[in-house]
């Protein structure tokens, strides 16, 4: 393929070479000037009288079209005879720098081969670095979703314990206050019961001290001492100073009638 070309180049080369020998032999030994003589030689058409006669492209006009947009020598070949060998010459030029391309293409060839492979190599890089980073991106949304699940999970258990608590605080203070209403009114109950059997006993000791003015005054006061002491302890507990607090008729004033000790203890049980 190389060959062809160079050898082209050569005879072109060589026939404008023998083309100038030609005019300046022709010129004679008595020209007056050799040099203007080429030079008009080199502008002249090479054969102008077979300019008009190419008939080749008249009934395919789009073949020359063709030839200009592939290899740019439809127009070439038509004006060719009409061309003068300087602008011949010009395509020598160009068979010249093709030439040089043509010997220079192995390594373009490996230069663009090598740099096709390397932005291919660099695409399927990308390629792996974005399907690792979607499979990091699946990963991390469903982590964000399990976490998310999962903190809505436990503030529901956090609700639901709370709820739980609360019910049951709420059942344990009723049942604490539910227990202490029946403690106090048990209290009261049996307050209510040991008053009412103090009156009872007050009206009955009233009336037999009244049918027995004889009777001891010292051993009601005792009987009557105690009960307020089990009332105390009734009242406040065995843990209490109170409940061991002494009575108000723990004794009988010196100079007491009888019944008189008797009613300051009944009065006192009586909350007089």
């Amino acid at each position: 393929m190389d060959d062809k070309p160079k050898s082209f180049a050569s005879a072109f080369r060589s026939a404008l070479v023998k083309h100038n020998d030609n005019a300046r032999n022709s010129s004679g030994a008595d020209a007056p000037d050799t040099s203007k003589t080429l030079t008009d030689r080199a502008n002249a058409p090479i054969a102008p009288s077979v300019v008009g006669l190419i008939k080749s492209f008249d009934s395919a006009p789009e073949m020359q079209t063709l030839l200009n947009s592939y290899f740019g020598i439809g127009d070439f070949l038509t004006m060719l005879p009409g061309m003068t060998p300087s602008e011949i010459g010009q395509m020598a030029d160009k068979l010249d720098q093709l030439n040089f391309l043509l010997d220079n293409l192995p390594a373009i060839e490996q230069n663009l081969t090598s740099y096709i492979s390397g932005i291919t190599k660099y695409h399927e890089f990308v390629n792996r670095c974005v399907k690792q980073g979607v499979a990091g991106i699946d990963k991390i949304d469903q982590s964000v979703v399990d976490i998310f699940v999962a903190h809505k999970g436990l503030l529901g258990n956090q609700q639901k314990l709370a709820a739980e608590s609360g019910t049951a605080v709420a059942q344990i203070s009723n049942e604490v206050e539910h227990h202490i209403e029946l403690q106090e009114h048990k209290l009261q109950a049996a307050l209510k019961r040991a008053a009412k059997k103090l009156k009872a006993d007050k009206e009955k000791e009233t009336a037999k001290s009244e049918t027995e003015p004889n009777e001891k005054p010292v051993e009601m006061v005792a009987i009557l001492d105690t009960r307020a002491r089990l009332r105390r302890l009734m009242q406040y507990g065995t843990t209490s100073p109170k409940a061991f607090a002494p009575t108000k008729s723990a004794a009988v004033p010196e100079g007491g009638k009888n019944g008189t000790a008797a009613n300051s203890v009944f009065e006192f049980l009586a909350g007089k």
